[in-house]
C-alpha cells in the first residue's frame, strides 16, 4: 500500500484535514530584494540576500509544479511530489542540528542548501566538541569528565532531527505516537485553537522532590503582575550558581532540543506541577525582518508538557 507523504502530515499529527480539494490551496509568494537588500549584497561576499530569495522562489515554484501536478492527476493537492520531497530533504541536511542560525549564521546554511552539503556529520562533530566537561570547555586533558557520552549526544541531535522533520513536514506520519516527541496529554490552559495538538518528548524530565521545589520557586520569581509568564524565562536555567540541588544534566534534559522556551509554575487538584512551552522554529523569526521569510514553508511544532512533582 503507498503511504501519501504529505506537506500537511505533520498537520495529520494536529488534527488538520489533509484532503482539502474543496479549496484553492495558497503557493507562497515570490520574493525579490529590494534596493537596500541589494546594497547589503554589494558589500558582503557573495550574494547571500540574492540566494537566500532564490531558495524561497524555488521553494515557490516546485510547491506550484507540484499543486499542478496533483490537480491534473487528480491526487490529494497536498501529496507531495518527489521534487519537493528532495529539496525538503536537502534543507533536512544542510541546516544545523543544534540551536539555530543567526541571522549572520543562515549565510553559511543558504551556501549549505545550495550546494547540496550534509552538514550532519560534521554537526556531530561540532555539537561534541562544545559540549564537555565543566562549562562546556575541554578539561578532558586535565582529568575532567565529559559532560555526555557519544550516545548521549546523537540522542540529543536525533531529538532536534526530528523537529527539523515534523517542521519541514517528511516526519513519520504516525509521528503522534512515535518516535523522541509524541502527543501530549496536556494544553495550555490558554490554548485558544481546539484542533491544535502539542507535543511532549517521550521521556519527560525526572526531577526529586528538592530539584523540583528549587525550580519551581525560581520560576515564581518570573511570573508577570497579570500572573502569566515570559516566554523566554528558561534562560533562568542558565544563571550560573543559580541552582544548588538542580543540576547540569537534568537542566540539559529539560532544555533538550529547545532553545529558548517558556518554563510555568501552578497547581491543579492540590498537585504542583512545573510546565515547558515552547513554539519550535527550524529558523530565527527574524530572518522575515530582512525579507528571507522561510517561515511560510514550514509548520511550527507545539511543543507542551508538565512534570509533576512527586
Amino acid at each position: 500500500m503507498e503511504i501519501i507523504l504529505s506537506f500537511n502530515s505533520f498537520r495529520k499529527k494536529q488534527g488538520y484535514v489533509i484532503e482539502n480539494n474543496n479549496t484553492e490551496p495558497i503557493v507562497p509568494n515570490k520574493a525579490k530584494p529590494s534596493f537596500w537588500l541589494n546594497v547589503i549584497d554589494y558589500f558582503l561576499p557573495g550574494k547571500p540576500i540574492e540566494d537566500g530569495y532564490s531558495i524561497i522562489n524555488d521553494f515557490s515554484d516546485i510547491i506550484k509544479r507540484r499543486i499542478e501536478y496533483n490537480k491534473k492527476n487528480n491526487l490529494p493537492i497536498d501529496k507531495m511530489t518527489q521534487e519537493e520531497i528532495n529539496y525538503r530533504v536537502k534543507i533536512l541536511k544542510a541546516t544545523p542540528n543544534y540551536g539555530y542560525p543567526s541571522a549572520l549564521g543562515f549565510l553559511d546554511v543558504i551556501k549549505d542548501i545550495k550546494s547540496g552539503k550534509d552538514v550532519q556529520p560534521e554537526t556531530f562533530n561540532k555539537y561534541k566538541d562544545v559540549i564537555k566537561a565543566g562549562s562546556g570547555m575541554d578539561y578532558t586533558s586535565i582529568g575532567g569528565e565529559r559532560l555526555h557520552t557519544d550516545q548521549e549526544l546523537k540522542q540529543m541531535i536525533v531529538g532536534r532531527e526530528e523537529l527539523k522533520k515534523m517542521w519541514l513536514g517528511i516526519d513519520d506520519p504516525n509521528g503522534s505516537n512515535v518516535g523522541n516527541y509524541i502527543k501530549s496529554e496536556f494544553k495550555p490552559k490558554d490554548s485558544t485553537d481546539p484542533n491544535a495538538v502539542y507535543f511532549k518528548p517521550k521521556d519527560i524530565p525526572k526531577l526529586t522532590v528538592p530539584q523540583f521545589d528549587e525550580l519551581y520557586g525560581e520560576i515564581m520569581k518570573t511570573r508577570l503582575p497579570d500572573g502569566k509568564f515570559p516566554g523566554g524565562n528558561s534562560s533562568i536555567l542558565y544563571i550560573k550558581d543559580k541552582f544548588k540541588v538542580l543540576d547540569s544534566k537534568t537542566i540539559d534534559k529539560i532544555s533538550s532540543d529547545l532553545g529558548h522556551f517558556k518554563l510555568g509554575a501552578a497547581e491543579e487538584n492540590g498537585k504542583k506541577y512545573i510546565s515547558v512551552y515552547d513554539e519550535w522554529d527550524l529558523f530565527p523569526p527574524a530572518l522575515k525582518d530582512i525579507g528571507v521569510n522561510i517561515q511560510q514553508f514550514g509548520t511550527t511544532p507545539l511543543i507542551y508538557y508538565r512534570i509533576a512533582r512527586d
